[in-house]
């Protein structure tokens, strides 16, 4: 059986049990709850944000956790929903044809730990034309660990700007975590791991501009 004709199947099931639809992965993990009714609630969420055109792998994986932290229905339904909510929210701001689940996931949980919505735009606007679920991630942890939003948010995007690769934004996330951990303050970590990268890499294309360098 080809894969679409397996999506299908797995549509018409669902449709069977309620009009609810969601991606075929989705509907074998609905039989992990053994609760009937979270079970239904969650195929009812699940097929409501199919039809808003939201992604539902993010909001299975929610209810999955809300399910092996025995939390109740109605927590589980409200920790679905907010995250619908911000999962819509990082379409509207990173651009919902452009990009992947990876990226409105990875914006999604951005959004709660208070990254704001223009840091989302700007970062887009930086990397219109590929993913920045990775920066978004690293973003997301520097403020967990109680880096203010507004300063990891600006140290990402210049580090973006300046080309900082993959690796080298784990590593600073990762030092960062281990120089709090070890005493230092968040902020003054986030600065001395953030300058040892930009020593790293080139100016930015304005600033080499200003020092008389070709683009």
């Amino acid at each position: 059986m080809t894969t679409h004709r397996k999506f299908a199947l797995a549509v018409a099931l669902l449709a069977g049990l309620g009009g609810a639809r969601a991606s075929a992965q989705d509907y074998s993990r609905l039989t992990l709850i053994h609760d009937d009714i979270t079970r239904g609630m969650v195929r009812g969420v699940l097929g409501g944000a199919f039809s808003r055109g939201v992604p539902t792998d993010p909001l299975m994986a929610k209810a999955l956790e809300g399910v092996a932290k025995k939390a109740n229905t109605a927590s589980i339904r409200d920790a679905m929903n907010a995250l619908e909510k911000r999962l819509r929210k990082a379409q509207d701001l990173l651009g919902k044809e452009a990009s992947t689940v990876d990226e409105l996931w990875a914006g999604a949980d951005a959004l709660s730990v208070g990254v704001s919505e223009q840091t989302l735009k700007q970062m887009r606007a930086a990397a219109p034309k590929r993913s920045i679920a990775l920066e978004l991630g690293v973003l997301t942890e520097l403020v967990a660990k109680k880096v203010p939003s507004a300063k990891a948010s600006k140290m990402v995007l210049d580090l973006m700007a300046r080309g900082a690769t993959g690796v080298q934004l784990t590593a600073m996330s990762n030092d960062v975590q281990a120089d709090v951990a070890a005493g230092l303050s968040p902020d003054v970590a986030l600065g001395l791991r953030g300058r040892g990268i930009m020593s790293l890499l080139p100016p930015s294309p304005s600033a080499a501009a200003l020092q008389g360098r070709p683009r």
